[in-house]
């Protein structure tokens, strides 16, 4: 990732939606689910589930495209750089999300 890239990572639409537990989840219970691919010569991270028009959509194969289009994905040097961070935005997006659930001992 790029200097000025990783101060500005988390200030996408998307990771805060996804990071936010009162937001919606698609019927398989999912907020964000990311891709990347190479773009000029980086490798980029984009979401493909995105929030449009109050919908979670899946964008599927035109996610790139879409995220190309309006300059919102993540820049990385390498495949496996945009891999750990999406890692450990998942990780992040469950803490979030099941920390105010209830412990069941059961």
């Amino acid at each position: 990732m790029d200097m000025n890239e990783s101060y500005n990572a988390y200030d996408r639409e998307w990771i805060k939606r996804a990071l936010d537990p009162s937001t919606p989840t698609t019927e398989a219970m999912e907020t964000v689910k990311t891709a990347s691919g190479e773009y000029q010569g980086k490798e980029i991270l984009f979401p493909t589930i995105r929030m449009i028009e109050g919908k979670l959509i899946n964008l599927g194969e035109k996610a790139m495209d879409y995220a190309i289009e309006k300059g919102d994905f993540i820049s990385f040097n390498t495949p496996d750089e945009a891999k750990a961070f999406s890692t450990g935005l998942s990780n992040m997006i469950d803490l979030a999300r099941n920390t105010n659930k209830a412990i069941r001992y059961d």
